[in-house]
């Protein structure tokens, strides 16, 4: 699709989020779906926020064999959940603070309710719905800085999510920011893997389909976009 994404072997992903939680700057991190994909091939704001971040992960493992990484070990690694597994349960043994961000509350108690499904008793210490306050970016900065998370969360739609980030990640006294998807989350409290609608059916056909495409044209040196 055009877009550049680093992809980290989940060994190296927990590596480098203890890095990130002990050095002095605010590190990045977003999950990658078909639909961002698709949405960041027609708007270079949307790929260059995208490519800026310090890591990025992908929510399917369809995702990486488009992009012509054929792994049958991380492609068990992303259907398993194998990172947000070790990253909740890393951030619970170390009480870290973490900070969310959602869009409106029933959407703030789905991501509480799919994070605990990681791990019971994480620190969370504050959280910010956007469609009850009126700060914007200022708002949410301002409350992130003066109650010190370590991590914070966001659940906001894209290409919205990665704008505030790039604008914003210079401001917040974090370790790291991580933009979650309801995608992000897997696994099932029964241990199942989520199945999507019809909507996700459609959304990886077209996927697929301008993925094909773009690996033709790159490979005949067509001049079509």
């Amino acid at each position: 699709m055009g877009v550049r994404l680093k992809d980290y072997s989940v060994r190296e992903s927990m590596r480098r989020i203890n890095t990130y939680l002990n050095n002095d700057k605010c590190n990045t991190i977003d999950f990658v779906t078909h639909d961002l994909l698709l949405n960041a091939a027609g708007s270079e704001e949307l790929k260059k926020n995208i490519e800026d971040m310090d890591m990025t992960l992908m929510t399917t493992a369809d995702i990486l064999s488009a992009g012509g990484i054929e792994s049958y070990y991380r492609e068990r690694e992303i259907l398993s959940n194998l990172f947000l597994k070790g990253l909740f349960r890393k951030l619970e043994k170390e009480k870290r603070k973490i900070f969310l961000i959602s869009e409106n509350a029933d959407k703030m108690a789905l991501l509480k309710n799919d994070m605990s499904k990681f791990a019971a008793n994480l620190n969370i210490t504050g959280e910010y719905i956007t469609e009850e306050k009126v700060g914007g970016d200022d708002g949410i900065v301002n409350e992130v800085n003066s109650n010190l998370p370590d991590v914070v969360f966001i659940n906001l739609s894209s290409p919205e999510a990665e704008k505030f980030v790039a604008s914003n990640r210079s401001r917040m006294n974090v370790k790291f920011v991580m933009i979650l998807r309801e995608l992000s989350f897997k696994i099932t409290e029964d241990g199942s893997i989520k199945k999507g609608g019809i909507a996700d059916f459609f959304i990886r056909k077209f996927f697929h389909s301008a993925a094909a495409n773009y690996d033709r044209t790159a490979v005949t040196g067509s001049d079509k976009k």
